[in-house]
């Protein structure tokens, strides 16, 4: 991806984000309360393959999953800010189930520098501690998200190696993302 598309993305999402409207406070500002959410959607080819392995996805932690145009949406809270660090943290998850295997992914970051997504990660793996999940792209369907979510290697791994797949690979497209900072949980 060429720098100028990159650096697009990253206008997009911190325009998207209103961060561009807090820049005058100062350099670290915090949030320390609930200030919006991050909807993610579920590729649908993504979904109709987990759906179809019997994965069975589950909001934890204070999130939100729902049905959304024939896939699944989830919302997590936002939870707090810095703009020095362009990083947007967010509360709750999301495990996915297959009988006894499990895997459990929460408390993401979003890091607008790296254009990548961290998460907590645990479960039948055990606990793997904080891992980079996602990268960030261009969506390339505008109607499920803002900015694309692509499979990170670890991410693919993890996955393949819980529920004993080969179906996930580093760059395919996992979901689309959409923060909305200052809108209603």
């Amino acid at each position: 991806m060429s720098s100028r598309r990159i650096f697009g993305a990253i206008i997009a999402l911190v325009a998207s984000l209103g961060l561009v409207a807090v820049a005058t406070t100062p350099a670290e500002a915090h949030s320390r309360h609930k200030t919006g959410y991050t909807q993610v959607v579920v590729a649908p080819e993504v979904y109709e393959l987990v759906a179809g392995a019997g994965i069975t996805p589950a909001a934890i932690g204070g999130a939100k999953a729902f049905p959304y145009k024939n896939t699944l949406a989830a919302r997590f809270p936002i939870t707090g800010y810095s703009v020095s660090k362009l990083r947007i943290k967010h509360s709750g998850g999301i495990s996915l189930t297959a009988g006894s295997a499990t895997i459990s992914l929460k408390r993401f970051n979003i890091d607008l520098g790296r254009l990548r997504v961290s998460g907590k990660v645990s479960g039948t793996v055990g606990d793997v501690g904080r891992v980079d999940l996602f990268k960030i792209r261009l969506s390339d369907r505008r109607g499920l998200g803002l900015v694309r979510l692509t499979l990170t290697d670890t991410a693919a791994g993890a996955l393949n190696a819980t529920f004993g797949v080969d179906a996930f690979s580093a760059g395919d497209t996992f979901g689309y993302a959409t923060p909305r900072p200052f809108s209603r949980f």
